[in-house]
């Protein structure tokens, strides 16, 4: 049964190296055609597959790392928190439906008093209507 070992090794390492071999697509194989690798793997029985299963592994971790995009730099902004993006929104708003904000009112300015040889104030006109009565049209 021990003499029986190496060969059994040897048709299960070809067998599963040759199935590698031709499931890789043709523009992965590394460094010799697909058929050659084949060839190899079938008659030169221990070195064959060793060597397949070898540069294939190394190939795929090299084009691994090639392919893995670059760690970006700084966090994406969210569109909600991106000031230029809601800036590009006010153009779809409708004016009739938009509520805007409260205008605060700007402090009026102290306006200069008279000149007033006394200094105190004038009397407010009595015989003028008032502001505060209203005109309902009943007289």
């Amino acid at each position: 049964m021990v003499r029986f070992l190496p060969f059994l090794i040897s048709l299960v390492l070809s067998v599963y190296a040759l199935f590698s071999c031709i499931q890789t697509p043709d523009e992965d194989v590394p460094h010799l055609p697909k058929l050659v690798w084949i060839v190899l793997i079938v008659f030169v029985p221990f070195v064959g597959p060793i060597v397949w299963l070898i540069t294939y592994r190394m190939q795929l971790a090299r084009r691994e790392s090639v392919v893995r995009p670059p760690k970006p730099s700084a966090r994406p902004v969210a569109p909600d928190d991106d000031p230029d993006f809601l800036a590009s929104l006010d153009r779809y708003r409708d004016p009739r439906t938009t509520v805007k904000p409260p205008e605060t009112p700007k402090p009026d300015p102290e306006p200069e008093p008279a000149d007033e040889s006394d200094g105190k104030p004038k009397a407010p006109d009595t015989d003028s209507e008032t502001s505060s009565e209203t005109d309902d049209g009943k007289a």
